[in-house]
């Protein structure tokens, strides 16, 4: 049985009872009203028989002013009731009543069935004599079984159009239900595409749809974002084929002319085995690369410990200082230490300071900003190269980084720089951004949080000087 029927079940159910109880109330009540009154009449007639010196007289002259319905009689123990009222006036008689019928008739008004229901009321004469009057209440009796039936038919039409009217509002109260079940078995499918119509009319049935579309908005997006993931994993396996392929490929061409002995004189036996040991190396570093990527996602909050970024930062780009002599290199900022993972940290930067290195110029200026910012530091590294062009930068805005944009035809990297960069970043819970810089090449933005409290001093000692 559906919801709406089981509904309309009950209302039509409480309406009938409510109805039919209402209606027998009624009924009873105009009756009992009714019969009340009679008694009151024969209640009056029976105290002002009782206060006259000749009972039956005072009751045949108080009868006169009565309704036709009046009857009385005189009863004899062991005898037949004598009617003592006219016949004409009276067509029927007080049947047989029984001594526990008359006694207590002296006191409360007792309906007796003759050929009419007849109310009556007694009084004892002595010398086992009674006089019993009343009244033919036949009417009232009639009155009653009409009003009761006629009650009962509107109650029976009551039900009947109150269930109607119950279905009708339970099935268009219930309908949103069933279009959610529908959108429901849509999205169970896979057509998340579609669309749930708001157009409850009750508070908790909108609930429910708000309810419903904002979990299917989350699976939409939960499946958007595992497309993504997907597609993003499709084309980084095939970024590290293919760098793979390119080393191994030059591999087995020197191997391959070593083994033919075609390389007969020794500058080119000695160029194939550089050749061979360069791109083992490559191979090595590619390989290190993805087994660092792979550590970073394992990496938790137990493997973290205070580390002065600011010192790191200058550790490494003396280092770079040393590579390029004649490179303009500044750094700016004070001391900041910061929970984090060091040796991840520590692989940053030294992967940031060997692209400067591979991707810029030697002479390309170099400026380095360290900055205590919403409860985090913030890293900014300027430089003067080339740069990548609007679309790269908006690709790795979109949070593509590819091996492409990493390479720059650079046959000495593994293509792996801005997914180790990233990857470090994100599994500290910080954020990188990629912007053009004001000295005509890339900026390259990282914010890490948890910067530990009193660490953070101003030091103007930062290396602000130009070497030539």
């Amino acid at each position: 049985m559906t919801l709406s029927r089981r509904i309309s079940l009950v209302a039509s159910v409480i309406i009938a009872v409510t109805t039919v109880l209402f209606a027998a109330l009624s009924a009873y009540s105009s009756r009992s009203g009714e019969l009340r009154l009679v008694d009151t009449r024969l209640t009056e007639l029976r105290k002002a028989s009782l206060e006259a010196v000749d009972p039956v007289t005072a009751l045949l002259e108080s009868s006169e002013a009565t309704s036709t319905n009046f009857l009385a009689s005189l009863i004899v123990t062991d005898e037949p009731p004598i009617s003592l009222l006219d016949v004409a006036r009276t067509p029927f008689e007080i049947p047989a009543i029984s001594d526990e019928q008359l006694f207590g008739a002296q006191f409360e008004a007792l309906t007796v069935t003759a050929v009419t229901p007849l109310r009556l009321v007694s009084l004892d004469l002595g010398g086992e004599q009674w006089m019993v009057f009343g009244e033919d209440v036949g009417e009232i009796e009639d009155r009653f079984r009409v009003q009761i039936l006629s009650n009962f038919l509107f109650a029976l039409l009551l039900t009947l159009v109150g269930g109607a009217l119950a279905s009708y509002i339970a099935r268009r109260s219930l309908r949103p239900i069933g279009l959610i079940a529908e959108y429901s078995r849509e999205i169970a499918a896979g057509r998340l595409e579609a669309a749930l119509d708001m157009d409850a009319s009750t508070l908790e049935v909108r609930e429910l749809q708000r309810a419903i579309t904002g979990m299917v908005g989350s699976l939409r997006d939960a499946a958007d974002t595992k497309s993504r993931s997907e597609a993003a994993m499709r084309e980084f396996l095939a970024d590290v084929a293919h760098e793979l392929r390119t080393p191994l490929t030059t591999l087995r061409a020197y191997s391959d002319l070593l083994t033919s002995g075609a390389a007969s004189d020794a500058e080119t036996m000695a160029r194939a085995q550089s050749r061979i040991a360069q791109e083992s190396k490559r191979m090595a570093r590619l390989i290190d690369d993805l087994l660092l990527l792979a550590r970073v996602s394992s990496t938790t909050a137990d493997s973290t410990e205070s580390v002065n970024v600011s010192d790191l930062i200058r550790t490494h780009l003396e280092d770079l200082r040393i590579l390029d002599p004649h490179r303009s290199l500044s750094i700016a900022g004070g001391s900041i230490v910061i929970e984090a993972n060091r040796g991840l940290l520590e692989r940053m930067i030294v992967n940031i300071a060997s692209n400067i290195h591979r991707h810029t110029p030697s002479t390309a200026p170099v400026e380095v900003r360290i900055d205590a910012d919403n409860g985090g530091a913030t890293l900014t590294f300027d430089d003067g190269g080339p740069g990548l062009s609007h679309a790269q930068l908006q690709q790795l805005a979109d949070g593509v980084q590819r091996f492409g944009l990493s390479r720059a035809d650079d046959r000495h990297g593994t293509g792996l720089g801005l997914h180790l960069l990233t990857s470090i970043v994100r599994s500290h819970g910080g954020e990188v951004r990629f912007e053009k810089s004001h000295l005509g090449g890339l900026r390259l933005k990282i914010w890490l949080p948890g910067v530990q409290s009193g660490s953070h001093r101003t030091n103007n000692e930062s290396l602000n000087r130009t070497d030539a």
